[in-house]
């Protein structure tokens, strides 16, 4: 049993970060997918999607994650940090 608690950490999380520029990694099998240009699109109650900016091994556009999936390790989201300019 998976506890409420931990998996609306990732809800939260993701929700205030729709948007920004993130890194994703997926477990595809035995093999870990990782996928630099993405962004945050839009976060619903079970699940994200994630807009695949630049080219992957999948031949998608866009991909739909379960925050259950963040909880197992099953898929990894790091935030790109914000570069400052500087003048």
């Amino acid at each position: 049993m998976i506890p409420k608690h931990s998996i609306d950490k990732y809800k939260l999380a993701i929700a205030k970060n729709v948007g920004k520029e993130v890194n994703l990694c997926l477990k595809k099998g035995r093999r870990m997918i990782a996928i630099n240009n993405c962004i945050i699109e839009k976060a619903y109650e079970s699940i994200f999607v994630i807009k695949i900016c630049g080219e992957s091994l999948l031949n998608m556009s866009r991909i739909s994650v379960c925050y259950a999936d963040l909880l197992t390790g099953n898929a990894r989201v790091t935030i790109k940090a914000e570069q400052s300019e500087t003048a």
